[in-house]
């Protein structure tokens, strides 16, 4: 049911396999379908290369200098990471009731009423809480209709991942320019599928599943304005193409999604585990809560681009990692974002 991979982490760098992808380019380099078909393993660098590569719309890149747009891009991302980003209008606002109602969920003392009252100041997150109380998974035989019963039924920890969900997913703005189009569908399932990893890991290791979760939705918010100052920048006469530009890309989106959890006030875990992971290539001498991260993270990239055609090969094989224990959770886990 899986496919090839058995070394996955800790393979040498190869190029991924090939296939044709969704949005290939000429003007890339982008190699002839069913270039490249052999079968190789694969590393968490090269994992990282291909999927950006789909985010970006570039079936492969080049080593070469950056071309103008490319250098104006990373300038403005530039400025921004070295302002205040708080000022910033391409940096999105949570709704005021979020931190609150998650202040909630962090006291152990508070109540399903206690929930209730700060959910309720928010009618969008009023209507997803009844609503996902009467979805066939939580249907407990009779309809819900109080808010308090909504919240009792889903429990904490399916409020903390619905508040969660309800905050984070209309950052992405899919009527934005080309690059967010390009990117914002595959994103979101990037953040979903990775969080479905985090909170399944989190749950046995007995960390704190809402920072793993949490951590796993925020992860990719630096990036999404990232697209933004592409969109701004891109005139249709220069494409992304460069490795270089693609590495400094990712890595200070990264950076800046620190910044904005930060300013969101997330809680010290999440923030010291994203600014670890800005420059983590492999799972050693990460703490636990980064090492789920790191690991769901992977296999969510995995999983898209396997669905995307940008990874062919016959996957049969245990998914394994390197240098951590939490190896032995990767096979389950990939075949969860399959069901």
């Amino acid at each position: 049911m899986l496919t090839k991979l058995k070394n996955l982490f800790i393979a040498p760098r190869v190029s991924p396999e090939g296939g044709s992808g969704a949005h290939q380019d000429s003007r890339q380099g982008a190699p002839q379908p069913g270039a490249g078909q052999g079968r190789a393993s694969v590393a968490p660098t090269d994992i990282d290369a291909n999927f950006y590569g789909l985010v970006l719309g570039v079936q492969s890149t080049l080593d070469c200098e950056l071309n103008n747009f490319e250098k104006g891009v990373l300038r403005e991302l530039d400025q921004l990471l070295n302002s205040d980003v708080s000022h910033s209008t391409l940096v999105p606002r949570l709704p005021a009731v979020i931190p609150r109602v998650m202040s909630t969920l962090r006291d152990r003392d508070s109540s399903a009423a206690d929930l209730a009252a700060q959910l309720g100041r928010d009618a969008v997150l009023v209507s997803e809480v009844v609503r996902l109380s009467n979805s066939p998974y939580y249907r407990t035989g009779q309809k819900v209709t109080s808010l308090e019963r909504a919240v009792f039924t889903l429990g904490r920890v399916g409020v903390r991942q619905l508040v969660a969900n309800a905050a984070f997913k209309p950052l992405i703005n899919l009527n934005g320019g080309y690059f967010t189009r390009l990117s914002g569908t595959t994103l979101w399932e990037h953040s979903e599928k990775t969080a479905i990893a985090c909170d399944w890991m989190a749950k046995r290791e007995r960390v704190d599943r809402f920072d793993a979760y949490l951590l796993a939705i925020v992860q990719n918010v630096g990036l999404t304005v990232a697209m933004q100052i592409l969109d701004r920048k891109f005139d249709g006469s220069l494409a992304p193409r460069s490795e270089l530009f693609r590495e400094q890309l990712i890595r200070k989106s990264r950076i800046l999604s620190v910044m904005i959890a930060r300013q969101w006030e997330f809680s010290r875990p999440v923030l010291d585990a994203l600014e670890t992971l800005v420059d983590a290539e492999d799972a050693q001498h990460l703490s636990q809560l980064e090492s789920i991260l790191f690991l769901s993270d992977k296999l969510a990239k995995l999983h898209i681009l396997s669905a995307q055609g940008r990874f062919t090969g016959d996957v049969q094989q245990v998914i394994r990692a390197s240098h951590s224990h939490l190896s032995s959770y990767c096979e389950a886990c990939y075949e969860r974002l399959s069901a």
